[in-house]
């Protein structure tokens, strides 16, 4: 049964700011940086935004970003404010992601943070794997859970809502209450939140089963991370694989209604600049389609390759789906852009 695919707009991003550390789970797995400039980009997503509104469709939005983290220089963040000056949108300096900053004192951090308050930032997040130094083997740097709650008390202080997310793994577990009362202690605003998710089966989070919890342990979670688990999971529930399986077996495949991905490289930046933006989008949806088109459906996957008594716990569906791929890929090796499609980020 072939996928079929919908798109709903173009996300164009570049690989541009390097983490400064790596975190063992990190669901974009191997990085590699493009060394193209501020103005190519900004030259490049304009001429996307502006042919996305005079076409005026609502049904397809051009949307843009910069990975890996949020270590922008001033140059940077100008550059994003004038594209947001000139087309509004979903504004990529409302809200800092902690993770893959540069570490530096309290008083440069404060002045860091200051700086992207002058750029419109309003929000802080961090994600957080346990207390101490279990967070510290997690993420790959020493001193980085200290870091990153000096960081939440500083936002907090400056007036921005604060976000975290509290991973929950099998290492993790008996930390969870000290690292949320740790967060208690952080100053309040209306707009904060807070959230608990397993590691994603993606990147190289898919290396560390054996941290996943079980529905035994998942049944027995303390009542306070309930809620917290509600709004971490697109469906309010962790499932086992198993679970999932029933699940699918009563939802309907409905077409996949996808975003586009224009990742602009360093090989591919010149041949992008000569096309106009009907021609890129054209292509890109013919690729994207045989990408899926290489590729079993949901639901063949998960009758060939589930595990019926599977008791693992996945937050996603996504999660689940890459599993099943993994095992079919192994029986049938298959290239396909696999960039283009949702089975893959970064």
């Amino acid at each position: 049964m072939a996928r079929e695919v919908a798109f709903s707009g173009i996300n164009i991003h570049a690989k541009k700011s390097a983490c400064a550390h790596s975190c063992k789970y990190c669901l974009m797995g191997d990085k590699k940086l493009s060394s193209i400039s501020n103005e190519r980009f900004s030259t490049f997503v304009l001429r996307f935004l502006e042919w996305g509104d005079k076409r005026k469709r609502s049904d397809f939005a051009v949307e843009y970003s910069l990975n890996y983290s949020d270590e922008y220089d001033r140059a940077t963040l100008e550059m994003l404010r004038g594209l947001n000056e000139r087309f509004p949108s979903k504004y990529p300096l409302g809200g800092i992601t902690l993770g893959g900053l540069r570490q530096r004192s309290e008083a440069d951090m404060r002045a860091w943070l200051i700086e992207r308050q002058s750029f419109g930032c309003r929000t802080a997040h961090a994600s957080l794997a346990g207390v101490g130094a279990l967070h510290d083997h997690w993420n790959g740097r020493e001193g980085n859970f200290d870091f990153l709650l000096m960081t939440l008390r500083l936002a907090g202080e400056l007036g921005m809502a604060l976000g975290a997310r509290l991973f929950v793994a099998r290492s993790t577990l008996s930390s969870l209450e000290a690292l949320n009362e740790k967060l208690d202690c952080l100053p309040r605003h209306e707009g904060d939140w807070r959230y608990a998710q397993p590691f994603f089966y993606l990147g190289w989070g898919a290396r560390f089963e054996d941290e996943r919890l079980d529905e035994e342990l998942r049944d027995a979670l303390p009542d306070w991370l309930d809620p917290l688990i509600e709004r971490g999971a697109a469906s309010g529930v962790w499932r086992s694989e198993r679970e999932w399986i029933m699940h699918l077996r009563d939802t309907p495949a409905q077409p996949a209604k996808l975003s586009l991905d224009l990742i602009l490289t360093d090989d591919n930046i010149d041949r992008l600049e000569s096309m106009s933006c009907g021609e890129i989008v054209a292509e890109y949806e013919t690729r994207t389609r045989a990408a899926y088109a290489a590729l079993p459906s949901l639901h063949e996957l998960c009758d060939r390759y589930a595990d019926r008594d599977g008791r693992l716990v996945y937050e996603l569906e996504r999660c689940v789906e890459l599993k099943w791929l993994d095992r079919h890929l192994a029986e049938h090796p298959t290239h396909f852009e696999r960039q283009l499609t949702h089975l893959q980020l970064g």
